[in-house]
């Protein structure tokens, strides 16, 4: 009786929390709410959704996981800029790479730099060496506008 107790619960909790298929976003395994129920926990402001929000908005089309949400690198920028804004730090480095490649944003490695820093500062070590390579590009002028940029990111968290 227990078994089939525990069994009804389960099935319960798994419908319940209704999740799609995993997607593989950089090498984790992440299981995504229904779009429905996704944006609204972003438009209250869960960063973790956010986040999620901006990737099904990024990786739309190329992710054969994804289907019904249309691809949208200024999407993705505005979800993924709202997350990383809250501290989240996979999103402050996928803000940094969104302006390395002027996807969504505008082109602006100094922008990246600055974003670059608010995940490295949370541990986030792509991030950091991503630094590391920067260091190599930019001049002390744009790296210390980078600096002075950072700042006022970490001001808005």
């Amino acid at each position: 009786m227990l078994k089939w107790l525990c069994l009804f619960l389960l099935s319960l909790s798994t419908s319940v929390l209704a999740v799609d298929p995993a997607t593989q976003r950089f090498g984790h395994t992440v299981y995504l709410q229904p779009y429905s129920k996704l944006r609204q926990a972003a438009e209250l402001g869960d960063a973790e959704a956010q986040y999620d929000l901006a990737y099904l908005y990024y990786k739309a089309g190329t992710d054969p996981a994804i289907t019904g949400v249309t691809q949208s690198d200024a999407l993705a920028a505005q979800w993924y800029r709202r997350a990383a804004e809250q501290g989240h730090t996979r999103a402050q480095y996928n803000m940094a790479v969104l302006h390395l490649h002027g996807d969504g944003v505008d082109r602006d490695p100094v922008e990246a730099y600055a974003w670059l820093l608010q995940a490295s500062a949370s541990g986030h070590e792509t991030s950091a060496e991503l630094i590391k390579e920067l260091n190599g590009i930019l001049n002390p002028k744009q790296i210390e506008a980078a600096r002075k940029r950072a700042g006022e990111l970490a001001g808005k968290q």
